[in-house]
């Protein structure tokens, strides 16, 4: 097959406001629909959402569920299991209504719905592309090897049947390989930036007029950190740190960008280390670049990732990151180059990281150049989107 095949994108979060998961889904699929793909998506419906309209030509078809508004789903629970269930259900129909639409289906994720579905696809003779954006949650390919007594077993089984993964990072390329995949099926394409949203500030009038707007006093050097605020993003180690460098230095703010399970017991621990003047928890915002744009660090302490887009943001706004030395975050952050790598968990090692980056402005404006750089030269979305074109070709030609 020469031409394009026809695609069904499924993504349960397609929005561009929830998160970087969802800025990914939106953006690669409005630029793979200019470059002539004929597709149409089918997503979750989660009302309550800002009011947002899809590029032209591009249908989105939305699937209810069970407990409809909740789209933070990583915690394993009765409750987010039975919401993954139901989208699994409706996505099985949807599939099936709409058959003679579509030849190949993009999942962005490897989890429940795609092993609900592998074997309905296969039976109706259609490809399956699977990205897989998580790595190490026994919740996507390539972490389920002894999971859930014998059904993760089970699962690998039927994911086998999958036509090709997409890996995000070489740990979760190496993953797929441990759990017996063929490497021959496993495509490494990193995530993107869309490099007109995130980018460094030209003007320096702007970040003070930036931080007026957004209440930050004009004298205060900002950390932002930007996610989910569940466990593993170790927001609670960010916190401790936080504590001791406000010890030394008064002048600092944390900003905290993102909503989740553990909110409330954040913001109770910033009040019993006594820094909660000093902490402001912000939520989910629409304009996650005009507070990078305001930042001069940006802390990632998280302790398990695929390649986080948060990341991938900051650095293309041009700002000197700190963060874990795990997963995907090694494959971009190159220590005391672009950025410094710290040891997930430790709180000392990342306060003094903070504290150096604080003290030392040339480290800081080295970092960012580079960082910059980095983003620039290899994770623009005009670089890696074509190359999902050709995996379609590839896939839908059998090769």
């Amino acid at each position: 097959m020469d031409k394009l095949p026809r695609v069904c994108v499924v993504s349960p979060l397609f929005h561009p406001h929830l998160g970087g998961v969802g800025r990914q889904a939106v953006a690669l699929t409005e630029r793979l629909h200019a470059a002539g793909v004929r597709l149409f998506v089918l997503c979750r419906r989660i009302p309550g959402l800002p009011h947002w309209e899809p590029a032209p030509g591009i249908e989105v078809r939305q699937l209810s569920t069970f407990r409809s508004r909740k789209h933070d789903l990583e915690e394993k629970t009765l409750r987010n299991l039975l919401i993954s269930l139901s989208f699994s259900l409706n996505l099985l129909l949807a599939l099936f209504r709409h058959r003679d639409e579509y030849d190949l289906v993009h999942f962005h994720g490897a989890s429940l719905p795609l092993i609900f579905n592998v074997i309905p696809l296969k039976l109706m003779r259609k490809k399956i592309l699977a990205k897989v954006a998580g790595a190490k949650m026994k919740i996507e390919a390539g972490s389920f090897r002894g999971a859930y007594l014998f059904l993760g077993n089970i699962f690998i089984r039927i994911l086998r049947k999958v036509d090709a993964f997409v890996a995000i990072s070489s740990e979760i390329r190496d993953d797929l390989v441990k759990d017996g995949f063929d490497p021959t099926v496993i495509h490494c394409i990193p995530n993107f930036i869309m490099r007109d949203q995130f980018h460094p500030l030209p003007e320096r009038g702007a970040r003070d007029r930036l931080k007026k707007s957004l209440g930050i006093d004009a004298a205060s050097k900002v950390l932002t950190f930007s996610g989910r605020l569940v466990q593993r993003k170790r927001v609670d180690v960010l916190l401790r740190a936080a504590a001791e460098v406000l010890k030394l230095r008064r002048d600092v703010v944390l900003i905290i960008l993102g909503h989740g399970e553990l909110k409330a017991e954040l913001e109770n621990m910033a009040g019993s280390l006594g820094i909660q003047e000093r902490i402001s928890f912000r939520n989910f915002v629409p304009n996650v670049f005009d507070y990078l744009h305001i930042t001069d660090i940006f802390v990632f302490p998280s302790e398990k990732e695929g390649l986080p887009n948060a990341l991938l943001e900051a650095m293309a706004c041009g700002l000197p990151v700190i963060a874990s030395r795990i997963g995907g975050v090694v494959d971009i952050v190159r220590d005391r180059e672009n950025g410094l790598l710290v040891t997930p968990g430790d709180q000392q090692e990342l306060g003094k990281a903070i504290l150096e980056l604080l003290e030392d402005e040339a480290l800081r404006r080295s970092l960012a150049a580079n960082a910059a750089e980095t983003i620039r030269s290899s994770y623009g979305i005009e670089r890696n989107a074509p190359r999902y074109l050709d995996l379609y070709r590839k896939v839908a030609d059998g090769v």
